[in-house]
């Protein structure tokens, strides 16, 4: 009888280290999956504030580009402006031409 629970504590034993090499094991490849999931933890945070800066940056053109062309619409409206005047004398110089050639004639 002895050594049958001898036989049986032994079995134990085994199974216990065998449970404990396990547990090792397992905690092993939970740390290594810890160690994964905070860097790509960190890598998914960097890639949003870098997204977000992009963002900002990209706002900041826009506002940019938008104002150089209010900008340039004042311009163009000023030229188109100054264009019609310059026909309006061009106009009226060609009137006064007429009416000089008309005289000398």
């Amino acid at each position: 009888r002895l050594t049958g629970q001898q036989q049986e504590i032994n079995s134990l034993m085994q199974r216990k280290s065998a449970v404990d090499e396990e547990n090792a094991r397992l905690k092993n490849e939970f740390g290594n999956l810890n160690r994964k999931f905070k860097d790509k933890s960190q890598e998914l945070k960097d890639t949003e504030e870098c997204a977000q800066k992009k963002k900002e940056q990209n706002r900041l053109v826009i506002k940019n580009l938008e104002e150089e062309n209010k900008g340039l619409n004042i311009c163009c409206a000023d030229l188109l402006s100054d264009l019609e005047k310059l026909r309006k004398q061009e106009a009226q110089w060609k009137k006064e031409k007429s009416g000089n050639d008309t005289r000398i004639k």
